[in-house]
Protein backbone atom coordinates (compact mmCIF):
# COMPACT_ATOMS: atom_id res chain seq x y z
CA UNK A 1 0.00 0.00 0.00
CA UNK A 2 2.83 2.34 0.91
CA UNK A 3 4.42 1.66 -2.46
CA UNK A 4 1.12 2.39 -4.28
CA UNK A 5 0.65 5.57 -2.26
CA UNK A 6 4.20 6.62 -3.05
CA UNK A 7 3.60 5.98 -6.74
CA UNK A 8 0.39 8.01 -6.71
CA UNK A 9 2.14 10.87 -4.95
CA UNK A 10 4.95 10.81 -7.51
CA UNK A 11 2.35 10.85 -10.31
CA UNK A 12 0.64 13.83 -8.73
CA UNK A 13 3.98 15.56 -8.34
CA UNK A 14 4.77 14.93 -12.01
CA UNK A 15 1.35 16.26 -13.05
CA UNK A 16 1.89 19.29 -10.89
CA UNK A 17 5.35 19.86 -12.34
CA UNK A 18 3.95 19.44 -15.84
CA UNK A 19 1.25 22.05 -15.16
CA UNK A 20 3.82 24.45 -13.71
CA UNK A 21 6.11 23.97 -16.71
CA UNK A 22 3.19 24.45 -19.11
CA UNK A 23 2.08 27.61 -17.31
CA UNK A 24 5.63 28.96 -17.50
CA UNK A 25 5.77 27.98 -21.16
CA UNK A 26 2.60 29.95 -21.93
CA UNK A 27 3.76 32.92 -19.87
CA UNK A 28 7.18 33.03 -21.53
CA UNK A 29 5.59 32.66 -24.94
CA UNK A 30 3.24 35.56 -24.24
CA UNK A 31 6.16 37.68 -23.07
CA UNK A 32 8.04 36.70 -26.23
CA UNK A 33 5.15 37.83 -28.41
CA UNK A 34 4.81 41.25 -26.80
CA UNK A 35 8.52 41.90 -26.40
CA UNK A 36 9.93 40.66 -29.69
CA UNK A 37 7.12 41.45 -32.12
CA UNK A 38 7.17 45.18 -32.64
CA UNK A 39 4.66 47.44 -34.31
CA UNK A 40 6.24 48.73 -37.49
CA UNK A 41 3.53 51.10 -38.54
CA UNK A 42 0.95 50.85 -41.30
CA UNK A 43 0.96 47.98 -43.74
CA UNK A 44 3.78 49.31 -45.86
CA UNK A 45 6.96 51.25 -45.49
CA UNK A 46 6.19 53.09 -48.73
CA UNK A 47 5.30 56.75 -48.36
CA UNK A 48 1.70 57.77 -49.03
CA UNK A 49 1.56 59.88 -52.13
CA UNK A 50 -1.87 61.29 -51.35
CA UNK A 51 -4.77 60.69 -48.98
CA UNK A 52 -7.79 60.95 -51.23
CA UNK A 53 -9.09 61.83 -54.66
CA UNK A 54 -11.66 64.39 -55.64
CA UNK A 55 -15.10 63.29 -54.51
CA UNK A 56 -16.56 63.40 -58.02
CA UNK A 57 -13.95 60.98 -59.41
CA UNK A 58 -15.49 57.55 -59.81
CA UNK A 59 -12.48 55.54 -60.99
CA UNK A 60 -9.04 55.63 -59.44
CA UNK A 61 -5.82 54.36 -60.99
CA UNK A 62 -2.43 53.26 -59.65
CA UNK A 63 0.64 52.37 -61.72
CA UNK A 64 3.15 49.98 -60.14
CA UNK A 65 6.38 48.82 -61.77
CA UNK A 66 7.99 45.58 -60.63
CA UNK A 67 11.68 45.87 -61.44
CA UNK A 68 12.55 42.19 -61.19
CA UNK A 69 15.85 40.45 -61.82
CA UNK A 70 14.67 38.87 -65.08
CA UNK A 71 12.27 41.51 -66.38
CA UNK A 72 10.35 44.72 -65.69
CA UNK A 73 6.56 44.48 -65.34
CA UNK A 74 3.95 47.21 -65.31
CA UNK A 75 0.69 46.84 -63.42
CA UNK A 76 -2.00 49.46 -64.05
CA UNK A 77 -4.79 48.89 -61.53
CA UNK A 78 -8.25 50.38 -61.96
CA UNK A 79 -10.28 50.82 -58.79
CA UNK A 80 -13.88 51.92 -58.46
CA UNK A 81 -15.72 53.46 -55.50
CA UNK A 82 -17.85 50.89 -53.71
CA UNK A 83 -20.83 52.90 -52.50
CA UNK A 84 -22.21 50.14 -50.28
CA UNK A 85 -19.05 49.57 -48.22
CA UNK A 86 -17.36 52.92 -48.68
CA UNK A 87 -14.23 51.10 -49.87
CA UNK A 88 -12.45 50.89 -53.15
CA UNK A 89 -13.06 47.78 -55.21
CA UNK A 90 -10.57 46.43 -57.73
CA UNK A 91 -12.07 46.53 -61.21
CA UNK A 92 -9.26 45.29 -63.45
CA UNK A 93 -5.54 45.22 -64.17
CA UNK A 94 -3.44 45.96 -67.24
CA UNK A 95 -0.20 43.97 -67.23
CA UNK A 96 2.82 43.83 -69.53
CA UNK A 97 6.44 42.75 -69.21
CA UNK A 98 9.70 43.58 -70.96
CA UNK A 99 13.02 41.78 -70.70
CA UNK A 100 15.79 41.82 -69.57
CA UNK A 101 15.70 42.98 -65.96
CA UNK A 102 17.03 46.35 -64.79
CA UNK A 103 20.25 44.85 -63.42
CA UNK A 104 21.29 44.00 -66.97
CA UNK A 105 21.65 47.74 -67.64
CA UNK A 106 24.17 48.26 -64.85
CA UNK A 107 26.53 50.21 -67.11
CA UNK A 108 23.78 51.80 -69.21
CA UNK A 109 21.31 53.40 -66.79
CA UNK A 110 19.58 55.46 -69.49
CA UNK A 111 18.71 52.25 -71.33
CA UNK A 112 17.08 50.99 -68.15
CA UNK A 113 15.02 54.20 -67.97
CA UNK A 114 14.03 53.85 -71.64
CA UNK A 115 12.75 50.30 -71.04
CA UNK A 116 10.53 51.64 -68.26
CA UNK A 117 9.32 54.62 -70.30
CA UNK A 118 8.27 52.22 -73.08
CA UNK A 119 5.89 50.57 -70.59
CA UNK A 120 4.78 53.87 -69.09
CA UNK A 121 3.56 54.96 -72.51
CA UNK A 122 1.22 51.96 -72.45
CA UNK A 123 -0.31 53.26 -69.21
CA UNK A 124 -1.39 56.45 -70.99
CA UNK A 125 -3.80 54.37 -73.05
CA UNK A 126 -5.36 52.91 -69.89
CA UNK A 127 -5.57 55.95 -67.61
CA UNK A 128 -7.77 58.85 -68.85
CA UNK A 129 -5.69 62.02 -69.48
CA UNK A 130 -7.95 64.00 -67.12
CA UNK A 131 -6.62 62.05 -64.11
CA UNK A 132 -2.95 61.57 -65.11
CA UNK A 133 -1.83 64.28 -62.69
CA UNK A 134 -3.44 62.50 -59.72
CA UNK A 135 -2.49 58.94 -60.68
CA UNK A 136 0.52 57.75 -58.66
CA UNK A 137 3.32 55.84 -60.33
CA UNK A 138 5.91 53.90 -58.36
CA UNK A 139 8.73 51.54 -59.26
CA UNK A 140 10.18 49.07 -56.81
CA UNK A 141 13.24 47.08 -57.82
CA UNK A 142 13.79 43.67 -56.25
CA UNK A 143 16.68 41.23 -55.84
CA UNK A 144 18.40 42.00 -59.14
CA UNK A 145 19.31 45.51 -57.99
CA UNK A 146 19.80 44.44 -54.36
CA UNK A 147 22.63 42.22 -55.56
CA UNK A 148 24.35 44.97 -57.56
CA UNK A 149 26.95 47.31 -56.04
CA UNK A 150 25.10 50.30 -54.60
CA UNK A 151 26.70 52.80 -56.99
CA UNK A 152 25.42 50.88 -60.02
CA UNK A 153 21.91 50.32 -58.64
CA UNK A 154 21.62 54.00 -57.63
CA UNK A 155 22.58 55.18 -61.11
CA UNK A 156 19.76 53.08 -62.59
CA UNK A 157 17.23 54.32 -60.02
CA UNK A 158 18.27 57.94 -60.57
CA UNK A 159 17.78 57.64 -64.33
CA UNK A 160 14.31 56.13 -63.85
CA UNK A 161 13.38 58.75 -61.26
CA UNK A 162 14.23 61.55 -63.70
CA UNK A 163 12.15 59.83 -66.37
CA UNK A 164 9.18 59.62 -63.97
CA UNK A 165 9.51 63.30 -63.07
CA UNK A 166 9.15 64.22 -66.73
CA UNK A 167 6.00 62.11 -67.05
CA UNK A 168 2.47 63.50 -66.51
CA UNK A 169 1.78 61.15 -63.59
CA UNK A 170 2.01 61.82 -59.85
CA UNK A 171 5.51 61.24 -58.46
CA UNK A 172 7.72 62.35 -55.60
CA UNK A 173 11.26 61.68 -54.34
CA UNK A 174 10.31 58.21 -53.10
CA UNK A 175 8.52 56.99 -56.21
CA UNK A 176 11.56 54.95 -57.29
CA UNK A 177 13.41 52.72 -54.84
CA UNK A 178 14.63 49.23 -54.05
CA UNK A 179 11.86 47.21 -52.41
CA UNK A 180 12.73 45.81 -49.02
CA UNK A 181 12.61 42.00 -49.02
CA UNK A 182 10.06 41.92 -46.18
CA UNK A 183 7.74 44.26 -48.06
CA UNK A 184 8.05 42.06 -51.14
CA UNK A 185 6.83 39.05 -49.20
CA UNK A 186 4.11 41.04 -47.42
CA UNK A 187 2.73 42.56 -50.61
CA UNK A 188 2.61 39.17 -52.36
CA UNK A 189 0.84 37.64 -49.34
CA UNK A 190 -1.61 40.54 -49.26
CA UNK A 191 -2.34 40.26 -52.98
CA UNK A 192 -2.92 36.52 -52.73
CA UNK A 193 -5.22 36.62 -49.73
CA UNK A 194 -7.11 39.67 -51.02
CA UNK A 195 -7.88 37.80 -54.25
CA UNK A 196 -8.86 34.69 -52.26
CA UNK A 197 -11.03 36.73 -49.85
CA UNK A 198 -9.06 35.48 -46.84
CA UNK A 199 -7.66 38.63 -45.23
CA UNK A 200 -10.08 38.82 -42.31
CA UNK A 201 -9.27 35.55 -40.53
CA UNK A 202 -5.61 34.81 -39.83
CA UNK A 203 -6.16 31.09 -39.29
CA UNK A 204 -7.86 30.77 -42.69
CA UNK A 205 -5.38 32.84 -44.71
CA UNK A 206 -3.03 31.13 -47.14
CA UNK A 207 0.75 30.87 -46.81
CA UNK A 208 2.53 32.50 -49.76
CA UNK A 209 5.72 31.06 -51.25
CA UNK A 210 7.13 33.44 -53.85
CA UNK A 211 10.13 32.42 -55.96
CA UNK A 212 11.80 35.15 -57.99
CA UNK A 213 15.04 35.20 -59.91
CA UNK A 214 17.28 36.57 -57.16
CA UNK A 215 15.36 35.88 -53.95
CA UNK A 216 12.53 33.84 -52.46
CA UNK A 217 9.99 34.85 -49.81
CA UNK A 218 7.91 32.98 -47.24
CA UNK A 219 4.97 34.83 -45.66
CA UNK A 220 1.98 33.80 -43.54
CA UNK A 221 -0.01 34.67 -40.42
CA UNK A 222 1.17 32.32 -37.66
CA UNK A 223 -1.41 30.90 -35.26
CA UNK A 224 0.58 28.17 -33.50
CA UNK A 225 2.51 28.95 -30.32
CA UNK A 226 5.63 27.05 -31.39
CA UNK A 227 6.02 29.33 -34.41
CA UNK A 228 6.22 32.40 -32.17
CA UNK A 229 8.64 30.74 -29.77
CA UNK A 230 11.06 29.06 -32.15
CA UNK A 231 11.13 31.40 -35.17
CA UNK A 232 13.82 34.09 -35.43
CA UNK A 233 12.18 37.07 -33.76
CA UNK A 234 12.96 39.42 -36.67
CA UNK A 235 10.84 37.19 -38.95
CA UNK A 236 7.63 38.13 -37.11
CA UNK A 237 6.26 41.67 -37.26
CA UNK A 238 2.95 43.31 -36.45
CA UNK A 239 1.09 44.82 -39.36
CA UNK A 240 -2.23 46.61 -39.53
CA UNK A 241 -4.37 44.94 -42.18
CA UNK A 242 -8.08 45.47 -42.81
CA UNK A 243 -8.23 47.62 -39.65
CA UNK A 244 -6.78 44.80 -37.56
CA UNK A 245 -3.30 44.46 -36.13
CA UNK A 246 -1.98 40.96 -36.70
CA UNK A 247 1.38 39.16 -36.51
CA UNK A 248 2.93 38.28 -39.85
CA UNK A 249 5.79 35.83 -40.37
CA UNK A 250 7.81 36.98 -43.36
CA UNK A 251 11.35 36.56 -44.58
CA UNK A 252 13.14 37.14 -47.88
CA UNK A 253 16.12 34.90 -48.70
CA UNK A 254 18.40 36.95 -50.91
CA UNK A 255 20.44 34.75 -53.24
CA UNK A 256 17.98 31.83 -53.14
CA UNK A 257 15.99 32.94 -56.16
CA UNK A 258 15.93 30.60 -59.14
CA UNK A 259 18.53 32.36 -61.29
CA UNK A 260 20.94 32.90 -58.39
CA UNK A 261 20.54 29.27 -57.35
CA UNK A 262 21.03 28.09 -60.92
CA UNK A 263 24.42 29.76 -61.14
CA UNK A 264 25.50 28.48 -57.71
CA UNK A 265 24.49 24.91 -58.56
CA UNK A 266 26.34 25.09 -61.88
CA UNK A 267 29.47 25.94 -59.89
CA UNK A 268 28.92 23.02 -57.51
CA UNK A 269 27.97 20.41 -60.13
CA UNK A 270 30.65 21.11 -62.74
CA UNK A 271 33.62 18.82 -63.25
CA UNK A 272 35.90 21.32 -65.00
CA UNK A 273 38.88 22.75 -63.10
CA UNK A 274 38.25 26.13 -61.55
CA UNK A 275 34.47 25.73 -61.58
CA UNK A 276 34.23 27.03 -58.01
CA UNK A 277 35.85 30.34 -58.97
CA UNK A 278 33.31 33.16 -58.96
CA UNK A 279 34.54 34.43 -62.33
CA UNK A 280 34.22 31.06 -64.07
CA UNK A 281 31.96 31.22 -67.15
CA UNK A 282 32.25 27.68 -68.54
CA UNK A 283 30.56 24.71 -66.88
CA UNK A 284 30.21 20.99 -67.52
CA UNK A 285 27.44 20.11 -65.13
CA UNK A 286 25.75 16.93 -63.89
CA UNK A 287 22.50 18.95 -63.94
CA UNK A 288 22.71 19.45 -67.71
CA UNK A 289 21.89 16.71 -70.25
CA UNK A 290 25.10 15.24 -71.75
CA UNK A 291 24.08 16.23 -75.29
CA UNK A 292 23.41 19.87 -74.43
CA UNK A 293 25.61 22.84 -75.22
CA UNK A 294 23.97 26.13 -74.37
CA UNK A 295 24.80 29.81 -74.02
CA UNK A 296 23.18 31.62 -71.06
CA UNK A 297 23.27 35.35 -70.35
CA UNK A 298 22.91 36.35 -66.72
CA UNK A 299 23.89 39.52 -64.84
CA UNK A 300 25.91 41.00 -67.70
CA UNK A 301 27.88 37.79 -68.27
CA UNK A 302 27.60 35.07 -70.85
CA UNK A 303 28.06 31.47 -69.71
CA UNK A 304 28.75 28.37 -71.79
CA UNK A 305 26.92 25.39 -70.35
CA UNK A 306 27.49 21.73 -71.27
CA UNK A 307 26.64 18.28 -69.95
CA UNK A 308 29.44 16.18 -68.47
CA UNK A 309 31.40 13.79 -70.68
CA UNK A 310 31.10 11.01 -68.11
CA UNK A 311 27.30 11.29 -68.64
CA UNK A 312 26.81 11.62 -64.89
CA UNK A 313 23.41 13.24 -65.11
CA UNK A 314 20.06 12.90 -63.39
CA UNK A 315 17.71 14.00 -60.66
CA UNK A 316 19.62 12.51 -57.73
CA UNK A 317 22.94 14.09 -58.67
CA UNK A 318 21.35 17.49 -59.20
CA UNK A 319 19.04 17.31 -56.17
CA UNK A 320 22.04 16.50 -53.95
CA UNK A 321 23.90 19.56 -55.26
CA UNK A 322 20.84 21.70 -54.62
CA UNK A 323 20.67 20.41 -51.04
CA UNK A 324 24.38 21.14 -50.66
CA UNK A 325 23.79 24.69 -51.87
CA UNK A 326 20.78 25.27 -49.59
CA UNK A 327 22.24 23.66 -46.48
CA UNK A 328 20.25 24.74 -43.42
CA UNK A 329 19.72 28.30 -44.61
CA UNK A 330 15.91 28.25 -44.52
CA UNK A 331 13.74 28.37 -41.40
CA UNK A 332 10.94 25.77 -41.43
CA UNK A 333 8.34 26.04 -38.66
CA UNK A 334 6.26 22.92 -38.15
CA UNK A 335 3.18 25.05 -38.87
CA UNK A 336 4.16 25.14 -42.56
CA UNK A 337 3.05 21.54 -42.93
CA UNK A 338 -0.47 22.25 -41.68
CA UNK A 339 -1.26 25.43 -43.58
CA UNK A 340 -2.80 25.95 -47.00
CA UNK A 341 0.10 26.87 -49.29
CA UNK A 342 0.11 28.86 -52.51
CA UNK A 343 3.30 28.81 -54.58
CA UNK A 344 3.79 31.73 -56.94
CA UNK A 345 6.04 33.04 -59.74
CA UNK A 346 8.74 30.52 -60.78
CA UNK A 347 7.05 27.76 -58.77
CA UNK A 348 4.12 28.11 -61.15
CA UNK A 349 6.20 28.69 -64.30
CA UNK A 350 8.37 25.62 -63.85
CA UNK A 351 5.39 23.41 -62.94
CA UNK A 352 3.77 24.45 -66.20
CA UNK A 353 7.02 23.79 -68.07
CA UNK A 354 7.05 20.27 -66.62
CA UNK A 355 3.53 19.75 -67.97
CA UNK A 356 1.86 19.04 -64.62
CA UNK A 357 -0.46 22.06 -64.83
CA UNK A 358 -1.79 23.93 -67.84
CA UNK A 359 -4.18 26.52 -66.41
CA UNK A 360 -3.67 29.81 -64.57
CA UNK A 361 -4.17 27.95 -61.29
CA UNK A 362 -3.78 24.32 -60.26
CA UNK A 363 -2.88 22.06 -57.40
CA UNK A 364 -0.26 19.35 -57.03
CA UNK A 365 1.57 17.55 -54.27
CA UNK A 366 5.25 18.07 -53.58
CA UNK A 367 5.68 14.44 -54.62
CA UNK A 368 3.95 15.12 -57.95
CA UNK A 369 6.46 17.86 -58.66
CA UNK A 370 9.44 15.71 -57.67
CA UNK A 371 8.20 12.78 -59.77
CA UNK A 372 7.77 15.02 -62.84
CA UNK A 373 11.25 16.40 -62.25
CA UNK A 374 12.74 12.90 -62.06
CA UNK A 375 11.08 12.07 -65.37
CA UNK A 376 12.44 15.23 -66.95
CA UNK A 377 15.97 14.50 -65.73
CA UNK A 378 15.87 10.91 -67.02
CA UNK A 379 14.43 11.66 -70.47
CA UNK A 380 16.39 11.34 -73.68
CA UNK A 381 14.75 14.42 -75.16
CA UNK A 382 15.45 17.79 -73.58
CA UNK A 383 12.54 20.26 -73.32
CA UNK A 384 14.69 23.09 -72.00
CA UNK A 385 18.40 23.03 -71.14
CA UNK A 386 17.88 24.20 -67.53
CA UNK A 387 14.59 22.50 -66.66
CA UNK A 388 16.21 19.54 -64.88
CA UNK A 389 18.43 21.84 -62.82
CA UNK A 390 15.63 24.26 -61.97
CA UNK A 391 13.08 21.63 -60.96
CA UNK A 392 15.70 19.78 -58.89
CA UNK A 393 16.37 23.03 -57.02
CA UNK A 394 12.66 23.70 -56.46
CA UNK A 395 12.25 20.10 -55.24
CA UNK A 396 15.06 20.60 -52.73
CA UNK A 397 13.66 23.96 -51.64
CA UNK A 398 10.19 22.53 -50.99
CA UNK A 399 11.15 19.18 -49.50
CA UNK A 400 14.56 19.69 -47.86
CA UNK A 401 14.53 23.36 -46.88
CA UNK A 402 10.85 24.02 -46.16
CA UNK A 403 10.31 20.54 -44.76
CA UNK A 404 7.18 19.77 -46.80
CA UNK A 405 6.27 16.08 -47.04
CA UNK A 406 5.87 14.58 -50.49
CA UNK A 407 2.13 14.17 -49.75
CA UNK A 408 1.71 17.88 -48.96
CA UNK A 409 -0.61 19.58 -51.44
CA UNK A 410 0.29 23.02 -52.75
CA UNK A 411 -1.74 25.40 -54.88
CA UNK A 412 -0.08 27.03 -57.87
CA UNK A 413 -1.36 30.33 -59.19
CA UNK A 414 -0.34 32.74 -61.94
CA UNK A 415 -3.58 34.69 -61.87
CA UNK A 416 -6.74 34.63 -59.78
CA UNK A 417 -9.86 36.09 -61.40
CA UNK A 418 -7.62 37.50 -64.13
CA UNK A 419 -5.34 39.41 -61.71
CA UNK A 420 -1.62 38.66 -61.45
CA UNK A 421 -0.65 37.04 -58.13
CA UNK A 422 2.37 39.30 -57.67
CA UNK A 423 3.25 41.82 -54.98
CA UNK A 424 2.13 44.66 -57.27
CA UNK A 425 -1.47 44.78 -56.05
CA UNK A 426 -0.38 44.88 -52.42
CA UNK A 427 1.87 47.83 -53.24
CA UNK A 428 -0.98 49.56 -55.10
CA UNK A 429 -3.32 49.28 -52.11
CA UNK A 430 -0.61 50.78 -49.97
CA UNK A 431 -0.31 53.78 -52.29
CA UNK A 432 -4.05 54.31 -51.93
CA UNK A 433 -3.91 54.38 -48.12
Amino acid sequence: MKQESSTEEKGKDMDSQHKIKWTLYISLASMFIFVSVTEVGPFSSMKRLYSSYETDTHHKYVIVFDGGSTGTRIHVFTFVNNSSSGRLALENEYFEEVKPGLSNYANKPQNAANSVLHLLDKAKAVVPPSVWIETPVALRATAGLRLLPSALSESILDAISKAFQSSPFLTDEESVAVLDGKDEGLYAWYTLNFLLGKLNEASHSALALDLGGGSTQVTFTPVELDTFIHSPKEYIVLKRIQNKTMPIYTHSYLGLGLMSARLAILHLSSDNPGSLRKDETKFKSSCIHPHVKHSWKHDMKEYIIKGRKDEKYGFKECYDKAVQFLGNSVDKPEEFRRREIYALSYYFDRSRDLGIIDEETGHITVGDFMKACKNECSGKKVKEPFLCLDCSYISALLHHSLGLHERKEIQLAKRIDGIETSWGLGAAFNLLR
